[in-house]
């Protein structure tokens, strides 16, 4: 496995996607230093047949077969911003109690 230099990470992004080979990538935080292990996400391989595989590094409850890499990156992101809680809450409706003795 071909080793990466640590770099300079673009602002204003939390996740790089960052091509390894021809058919490997990494997705690495870029809110944790390079030179962290924890900084890496996940490692994406090209699939035998179609599309590619994920290894997770950390838990997040996401598939670990996608289309394509970006399809990966997309995915993480709409993750994150679901589990920050940047999204509206479900509305869950409210009825009163069922009187005792009416059907």
């Amino acid at each position: 496995m071909v080793m990466l230099e640590p770099q300079a990470r673009p602002t204003g992004r939390q996740y790089d996607l960052q091509r390894v080979d021809q058919s490997t990538w990494i997705i690495r935080d870029a809110h944790v230093p390079t030179s962290d292990a924890r900084s890496l996400v996940a490692c994406i391989s090209q699939a035998p047949l179609d599309g590619v595989d994920v290894l997770w590094l950390n838990p997040v409850g996401l598939p670990t077969h996608y289309r394509t890499a970006d399809a990966v990156l997309r995915d993480l992101i709409r993750h994150g911003r679901r589990s920050t809680g940047t999204t509206r809450p479900i509305p869950i409706p409210h009825r009163p109690p069922v009187k005792p003795g009416r059907r």
